[in-house]
């Protein structure tokens, strides 16, 4: 077995090897002047396809090291922090600092794995070397499926076992260190017998092998449920007892024994049949991408321009107007969601104060806190001026120093993405083809139409969220020095600024969107990456609202300054129309 297994992984490395050189060559062949250029006998040049197979494989050992070791190392560095936060003398019941490295590594790997777990469908993933060896020369799927299962368990084996050298360093406990890969490889072996079990049962009711509407959105719900319990347990000063998360481990354990049992018993036939509808799916997304393309051009034909605007103002006016639905429903709902979110919690804490306190008292203190808020003081009640609870202050220091994690419903709710797509689809696509639209002036002069038209449309759901956080803060105490509130409204703001700024930009910038409206460009995909990540980082940082409205004022400046230079100076080479 062991043989027929290696066998399998070289055919396959070496033809993953083939199709990225050929790859290389036809996109170095389509390249304008390098393309003309370059002979056609690159495709059989051995000495090349040598020097490539060398770069591949390095690429794989690449893959091992910072793919499967990039997750558990932020596992460890976080848990790391945690046992140093906690103080193990006091809350950990005088536990030792290893242990409580120990303990807090297998808490967040086990979130990790969850993820991992409701995200992992790549045992019957449709890939190119697949359709290849299956269809073509008639390989055996399951045995195909299995072997690159068993390639990719070792992988992430060693890789796992390699990042806990760092730790065990740090104090980490010899059973945590050998255990996680061990429950990690039980945790795979669950998920992939477990959607061999999925498969299997929707073949026997003759249903496609593929997801659902309903299947996506549960795994939605299931990835947003670990964090909010995680955040509030750290804030609280919780922690899950090693016990608990011990008994965890082996019930998982014992389901990666049973999902290693699915695996085995699985017919080649439902492997093939797997990838079989990955081939149906990959032309479904092709037609649901032409149907994408046509919901951007079915826009308001009969749209008009009111007033005496001319030029490039004119043109972004009427498309605004003929494309009202694509850019303005998403933030216009979100807003509205919000506020009506915020009257209704308001509603019902009226209402129950009126069930408890009667209509009279009711009556009192709407009228006290109104003038209250229009004197700019805080939440008063003249029946029960009692102290705030522990509650109540976490979410008073959450809106005065935590503003910064407001960037993720902003990036949620805002609407730049689609917007720039139907820029390009209904207007750029087509006027990119004369000259004069790629001159330096015309592209910085709709570059800042558009600038003004991005914010106005996704400061609403901004200035919604910041409703809410002054209502928060005045329910909670009220502001602790004047125009408070307005400090949080400048800080919302600037943020919805900034990230509608960045969007129009890295349009400008790296213009990654074909006639198809999917994305192509790896360094648009990379800077979409750092940004996120350089996020997440942000969102954790706490500062004062008022020193955070000057810095975010004074950022945002300089943002929108650069920003539009670096569009000035690089966007007539970098705009462009892609295939």
């Amino acid at each position: 077995m062991l043989k027929e297994f290696r066998k399998i992984l070289i055919k396959v490395l070496h033809l993953r090897s083939v199709i990225g050189y050929n790859s290389l060559v036809f996109a170095l062949k389509k390249t304008p002047v390098i393309g003309k250029i370059l002979p056609d006998r690159l495709y059989s040049t051995t000495f090349l396809k040598v020097i490539y197979w060398v770069f591949h494989v390095i690429r794989e050992v690449f893959a091992l090291f910072f793919t499967k070791m990039a997750g558990l190392g932020l596992v460890y560095l976080a848990s790391l922090g945690l046992a140093a936060l906690y103080n193990p003398g006091k809350m950990l019941g005088y536990m030792s600092f290893g242990n409580a490295f120990g303990l807090f590594s297998l808490l967040l790997f086990l979130v990790y794995a969850f993820l991992g777990v409701v995200l992992n469908t790549k045992i019957f993933e449709k890939t190119t070397e697949k359709d290849y060896l299956v269809f073509m020369i008639r390989m055996n799927a399951k045995k195909l499926n299995n072997a690159l299962f068993a390639y990719d368990l070792a992988r992430m084996f060693i890789g796992y076992l390699l990042t806990g050298l760092i730790p065990a360093v740090f104090g980490i406990p010899v059973w945590c260190w050998l255990g996680i890969p061990v429950l990690a490889v039980f945790i795979k072996l669950f998920s992939a017998g477990f959607l061999a079990f999925r498969y299997k049962l929707k073949s026997r009711k003759h249903k496609p092998l593929r997801g659902t509407p309903a299947g996506d959105a549960l795994k939605v719900v299931l990835i947003m449920v670990p964090f909010p319990v995680l955040f509030f347990m750290i804030v609280s000063g919780s922690y899950v007892p090693l016990s608990v998360l011990m008994m965890i481990s082996a019930v998982m354990i014992i389901a990666g024994v049973w999902g290693l049992f699915e695996l085995i018993a699985s017919s080649p036939v439902l492997h093939r049949k797997a990838l079989h509808d990955g081939v149906i799916m990959e032309k479904e997304t092709v037609r649901a991408d032409k149907a994408k393309v046509k919901s951007f051009k079915s826009i308001k034909v009969n749209g008009t321009v009111k007033g005496n605007k001319k030029g490039f103002e004119y043109l972004n006016a009427l498309f605004v107007k003929r494309h009202f639905k694509i850019l303005t429903v998403k933030p216009v709902v979100c807003a509205i969601i919000m506020l009506a979110l915020t009257a209704f919690i308001i509603f019902e804490f009226v209402y129950g104060y009126y069930i408890k306190s009667g209509s009279e008292a009711c009556f009192n203190m709407v009228m006290t806190n109104l003038r209250n808020l229009f004197m700019f003081r805080g939440y008063e009640d003249p029946l029960n001026p009692g102290k705030l609870d522990s509650d109540f202050l976490f979410f008073r220091y959450a809106v005065q120093c935590h503003l910064l994690a407001l960037f993720v419903p902003i990036a949620i709710f805002d609407n730049s993405f689609k917007s720039t797509q139907a820029m390009y689809i209904n207007c750029d696509n087509s006027l990119m083809t004369f000259s004069f639209f790629k001159q330096r002036k015309m592209i910085i002069k709709l570059f800042d139409i558009r600038l003004k038209q991005l914010i106005s449309i996704n400061i609403l759901p901004a200035m919604a969220m910041a409703i809410g956080c002054n209502l928060i803060l005045f329910a909670t105490g009220g502001q602790d020095y004047p125009f408070e509130y307005l400090m949080t409204f400048v800080v919302i703001a600037c943020m919805s600024v900034c990230y509608s700024m960045y969007w129009l930009c890295i349009y400008y910038l790296f213009q990654p969107y074909t006639t198809t409206v999917s994305v192509k460009g790896g360094a648009y995909n990379a800077a979409y990456i750092i940004f996120s990540i350089l996020m997440s980082v942000i969102v954790w940082f706490g500062v004062p609202s008022l020193i955070l409205a000057a810095v975010m004022l004074v950022f945002t400046a300089l943002f929108v300054f650069f920003m539009r230079r670096l569009v000035f100076r690089k966007a007539p080479k970098t705009w462009r129309i892609k295939a």
